[in-house]
């Protein structure tokens, strides 16, 4: 698949299921210590993690009311969580030198996942069990599915039932306000993505980005994606100490290289240039998302209080 249908499809992919997608470029400020609520604003990944938290905490108690025991996983830190933010070339020197591309904090978390205490519960499930415990979680095959038309194309559903439908409504108030305004918000950037890589100005500095790759890796890379797919393959059988060095060789050279060429400033400027007409066009959507998302923030600290 060539890189501007590749990242168009997994930034779809992401937004459709609600992942955290950063907008074009890795260099987004995680405002987490603002002081005091904004009305209207966005929330922060910090923020948004609590958000998470709170709704497996609030299926947890629904799902013991039911007789069933729910594992809530441990909040993932704020690295890993950004290993798993897409972004379509890597611009954060420091985080590149630490972390490379982040796959080693991937690796450990679907380490842990894979020994997670809950799904060891699920698994020892009998098939009655386990079709009880679906019913309980998500609803019977007859719940009423929440379903939105996404901006980029394509239709996004998720059953409102069983006790992730209760949690959903618990902090949210308005389940499918909530459901149908967060979507479409977290979508917008795959709507105008294929615009911006079709761009002249985007594919002349991505040229000049290519341009100083060779000379910083000798290695010849059309695109951030080519870079990385370099770096998986030669990855494979070395050890993990070395993947790494290779992988913080390359991710490093791609963030100085956006720098160092028009594309990282190339890509902001194209981002607000696309992006605005449709933030305009989907501002309801938007300022509902946010608006449901704040006060759901509140009721997330009460519920961390146990009020």
């Amino acid at each position: 698949m060539h890189w501007q249908g590749f990242v168009a499809a997994r930034i779809t992919a992401l937004a459709a299921f609600g992942t955290a997608v950063t907008v074009l470029t890795g260099c987004l400020a995680d405002t987490s210590g603002t002081a005091g609520p904004v009305p209207g604003r966005e929330l922060t990944r910090a923020e948004e993690r609590r958000l998470e938290q709170a709704e497996h905490l609030l299926i947890q108690r629904c799902m013991a009311r039911k007789g069933f025991e729910y594992r809530v996983w441990p909040q993932v830190d704020a690295d890993t969580d950004r290993a798993f933010r897409y972004r379509v070339v890597q611009d954060d020197i420091a985080w590149a030198r630490e972390h490379g591309y982040g796959e080693q904090l991937r690796r450990a978390f679907f380490k842990m996942k894979k020994h997670n205490e809950r799904l060891a519960a699920q698994n020892a499930l009998t098939p009655v069990q386990r079709e009880r415990y679906t019913t309980a979680l998500l609803g019977s095959p007859g719940t009423p599915m929440l379903v939105v038309r996404l901006p980029s194309g394509g239709t996004v559903r998720s059953p409102n039932g069983g006790c992730s439908g209760t949690a959903r409504t618990q902090l949210y108030g308005d389940a499918k306000a909530y459901f149908e305004a967060d979507r479409v918000a977290t979508d917008l950037v795959a709507a105008y993505l294929p615009k911006v890589m079709r761009d002249p100005r985007y594919t002349a500095a991505l040229q000049a980005w290519a341009g100083c790759m060779r000379k910083e890796t000798g290695s010849a890379y059309a695109d951030p994606e080519a870079a990385r797919a370099d770096v998986r393959k030669r990855a494979k059988g070395l050890s993990a100490s070395r993947a790494h060095e290779i992988e913080v060789e390359v991710a490093v050279a791609e963030a100085t290289c956006a720098y160092r060429t028009p594309l990282r400033s190339t890509l902001t400027g194209l981002d607000r240039e696309y992006g605005a007409p449709l933030r305009e066009r989907y501002a309801d959507a938007i300022t509902t998302s946010n608006r449901l998302k704040l006060a759901a923030l509140r009721r997330a600290d009460d519920l961390a209080l146990g009020t």
